[in-house]
């Protein structure tokens, strides 16, 4: 199985004419390149996918009339990708970022509620008010009402303004399940006078109820997205602790913009964390640990590991993607004994054809 992972495109009227003319062109080329050689089952995008709200979106000659940002998102990035690649919408999957808020739905009344209110024994109450509703999580409408319409006709997919799942069925024998945190609707960039720094509480019972419901499903495999790194948590002991004791092997997220590799482990289960670049953000980035890139990786279900993680890297002079050798050896992550996905009383469903098992150097 093929999964692309992209994080933080900061899509606005700053990058927009590099994306247009250079960018999307070489990302399309690369992605068709890759697809060509083994089928890309899903493309992950986890988390601002506009800058600042999208507002500057609006801004732009040609796009009079639209409302919402992540339409203009779609049209210009999504549909372009879907149409020259061939991936399918449904396999189209993203989570909203920091970003992706529109902060000038809230008000300074009600935040200082929330602040003052929101802690680990409370948040839970949060989320059922949000479940449905936009009665605390204004902010974060706009991203939800475009992913509610995304997938509408999807009937994998389960949406609610906290956390979605979606179900991808690989070769009619493997159900591979996706939990879409909404960790951002919480966040904004600007802080009260009087306000201290503060970890986020997004609420990590997302986690047990997307669980939960895979659980009825009978999913063979569960991927998480994330926004932040588990470190900006208010609840982060919790969700390490979901992470490494439950049914959850694969976790990808972004933010800062340059890549991380992790691995917790459990005697009953491990997890594997992956955070990406930014895939567009500012296409010139003179700073090549935060130069714009994104990455492919390879799982093999049959014997329930990462295969491969192909690191790709935009090289702005040449507007053209390439192996981005800064962070592998050629570009290339591979045979690695972490990425084994293990999982507590699981059985391998088809043969393991590791070549050091058949074949003697």
């Amino acid at each position: 199985m093929r999964l692309v992972h992209l994080s933080d495109i900061h899509l606005s009227n700053s990058n927009y004419h590099e994306f247009v003319h250079k960018y999307r062109k070489a990302l399309i080329s690369d992605l068709k390149n890759f697809n060509a050689l083994k089928k890309i089952d899903t493309l992950l995008i986890t988390g601002d996918l506009v800058d600042k709200g999208g507002h500057s979106l609006l801004e732009i000659k040609g796009f009079d009339g639209y409302k919402n940002p992540y339409d203009i998102f779609d049209e210009v990035f999504i549909q372009p990708i879907l149409e020259g690649v061939g991936i399918s919408k449904d396999n189209i999957l993203f989570i909203p970022g920091n970003h992706d808020v529109n902060e000038r739905e809230f008000s300074y009344y009600d935040e200082c509620e929330l602040i003052d209110k929101i802690d680990e024994s409370s948040i839970e109450s949060f989320l059922k008010d949000n479940q449905s509703t936009f009665l605390h999580n204004e902010r974060i409408k706009n991203f939800k009402e475009f992913e509610r319409a995304f997938h509408l006709n999807n009937s994998l997919y389960d949406f609610s303004n906290n956390h979605s799942t979606y179900i991808y069925n690989y070769a009619d024998e493997f159900k591979i399940g996706f939990i879409l945190i909404n960790d951002s609707w919480r966040c904004k960039t600007r802080k009260f006078i009087g306000e201290e720094e503060s970890k986020i509480f997004f609420g990590y019972h997302q986690l047990d109820y997307g669980l939960e419901y895979f659980e009825t499903h009978k999913t063979d495999l569960n991927i998480c997205l994330f926004h932040h790194s588990l470190d900006d948590y208010a609840e982060k002991k919790e969700v390490e602790r979901i992470l490494r004791t439950k049914e959850i092997e694969l976790f990808l997220y972004g933010h800062y913009h340059n890549t991380k590799f992790e691995y917790s482990y459990d005697p009953f289960g491990s997890c594997v964390g992956i955070r990406g670049r930014a895939a567009l953000n500012r296409p010139e980035e003179k700073i090549s640990e935060y130069q714009p890139g994104y990455q492919i990786i390879d799982l093999d279900l049959n014997s329930y590991k990462v295969n491969k993680i192909h690191y790709r890297k935009y090289i702005y002079n040449g507007s053209r993607f390439d192996s981005d050798t800064e962070t592998a050896l050629g570009g290339i992550v591979q045979d690695q004994q972490v990425f084994i996905l293990r999982r507590e009383n699981r059985t391998s469903k088809g043969f393991d054809l590791d070549r050091e098992k058949f074949y003697k150097s």
